[in-house]
């Protein structure tokens, strides 16, 4: 996967870069022969930041470079973020598509929550889970792995669930998510639940990476289900 790390350099910047540069230079080169840093650069008129490009199993790959670079231990970067990066096209691509797989391409996770709705909305009375939690844009990759790699494959075992989306959109405190998950009943809820529905369950990991989050969740049936064209 490719991962983007943005830097917001401090107003003292430029001149504090001049003492710094070899170090934070050697140090790029390095990571650029280790094959995790691909490109990085400063941005130029004005210079208010840079971008540094990496490639990796995780995000950490790009943590573990800002927090060790000169330039943000000397405040010289008054804030560094990274965020995920899916790249469809050009040579390198993480996950390329091209045009003709893009127009017949059906997502596997799509097919299976799509069949399930439909069944749940011809009288299975399904029903659907909803929760919503926000995070920084630090955090909010250690929020998309835990619920990913964790939560989702431990719903999966569970009778009576029949799928999940992770929704998230950027907002002004860093990053919102939505969960979605689809169950055949209220008793197959309960099996993930407990005997009380509608409190969310967060584990400690979850809390972890979250800023804010709902302490109860909203429960739909489903009355009806149409699919578009995809």
């Amino acid at each position: 996967m490719h991962y983007l790390l943005f830097y917001e350099v401090a107003g003292d910047y430029e001149s504090k870069r001049a003492t710094l540069r070899s170090e934070h230079l050697e140090k790029a080169w390095k990571a650029a022969e280790r094959g995790e840093l691909i490109l990085a650069g400063a941005l130029a008129n004005p210079i208010d930041g840079a971008v540094l490009l990496f490639k990796g199993d995780s995000p950490e790959v790009a943590e573990r470079f800002a927090k060790a670079d000169p330039y943000v231990r000397s405040g010289a970067v008054k804030r560094w973020y990274v965020r995920e990066w899916t790249t469809v096209a050009g040579e390198g691509a993480a996950t390329p598509i091209k045009p003709h797989e893009h127009a017949s391409r059906t997502p596997l996770a799509e097919v299976s929550f799509s069949a399930n709705l439909t069944s749940a909305s011809r009288g299975l009375g399904g029903i659907f889970r909803i929760w919503k939690g926000r995070s920084s844009l630090e955090k909010s990759h250690d929020y998309v792995r835990h619920a990913t790699e964790t939560v989702f494959p431990e719903l999966a075992s569970i009778e009576g669930h029949l799928g999940a989306y992770l929704l998230r959109r950027a907002v002004d405190t860093g990053i919102e998510f939505l969960v979605l998950t689809l169950w055949d009943s209220m008793e197959a809820v309960r099996k993930f639940a407990g005997s009380e529905p509608d409190k969310a369950v967060v584990e400690p990991a979850a809390r972890a990476a979250l800023t804010q989050y709902d302490a109860t969740v909203t429960h739909f049936e489903v009355v009806r289900y149409s699919r578009g064209r995809f």
